[in-house]
């Protein structure tokens, strides 16, 4: 008799616990800390058809976390698919693209997309730092700025990152209008007044060269240690090309 009855309870709790099941893989996912079992639990659950642009992206991150970059672009392509108008989507894909060398104007297609979506949104304007001038296309990523300004006409982080693009470029007239463009935003914009010092310097304006860096040092104090405060002053997040980071270093250590 107990038997039949432990039989019945089962049959009837069943279809609970399969449901249960099937609407759990996202959150196992979610809480899951091995990304091997990540992607498993958000494969389940696309399987499953539970949660799919939250599972796609969310295993695009774990395949990321796994080396899988070209695995990630195709679940961010899903969740475009899935939902057309999500920036984070775009960037992310972009950002992936960028990293494994796809076309750099399939990534930056899909960054400005994003930045098409989320027009003034205070977040997008993050989007621009993950652009490595070391690696990068300079006129394709001068492009792309530019385009971003008809989005956002007056954004002195735009400005900025354009100057040290025509900077790379050796098109010193643009990279000087640009971080004067961006100082006229705001005066103490330290980095754009190490892009004006850098300006003057390749074009042998060594007189001015040396009043933008002694502007530089009223700004931060620390780089009036040299190049020991240079370097302090990187680590709170600056960086440069590895031409302008050694040009930079040799004015430091020559005008103290």
């Amino acid at each position: 008799m107990k038997i039949m009855t432990l039989t019945l309870l089962f049959n009837m709790l069943t279809p609970v616990l399969l449901f249960s099941q099937n609407t759990d893989w996202f959150q196992k996912g979610f809480y899951a800390e091995d990304p091997k079992k990540q992607i498993e639990f958000f494969t389940k659950s696309i399987e499953q058809g539970t949660d799919l642009f939250a599972s796609y992206f969310c295993r695009a991150s774990s395949k990321l976390s796994q080396k899988d970059v070209q695995g990630a672009i195709d679940d961010y392509s899903k969740c475009i698919e899935l939902d057309s108008n999500d920036a984070g989507a775009y960037v992310s894909r972009g950002r992936a693209k960028q990293s494994i060398g796809v076309n750099y104007q399939e990534a930056v297609a899909d960054i400005l997309k994003a930045h098409e979506i989320a027009k003034r949104d205070s977040i997008a304007i993050l989007l621009f730092d993950w652009l490595d001038l070391n690696k990068a296309d300079c006129q394709g990523m001068i492009v792309f700025y530019n385009k971003v300004l008809k989005l956002f006409p007056v954004d002195l982080s735009v400005y900025n990152k354009l100057g040290y693009c025509y900077l790379a470029s050796g098109e010193y007239s643009f990279a000087l209008e640009n971080f004067n463009n961006c100082i006229a935003l705001q005066p103490k914009k330290i980095d754009a007044i190490l892009g004006l010092t850098l300006v003057c310097y390749y074009q042998n304006d060594l007189v001015n060269a040396k009043k933008h860096l002694d502007q530089a040092k009223k700004v931060k104090p620390v780089l009036k240690k040299g190049v020991a405060g240079f370097e302090a002053f990187k680590k709170e997040g600056y960086s440069f090309t590895e031409k302008d980071n050694e040009t930079l270093k040799v004015m430091f250590s020559e005008w103290k």
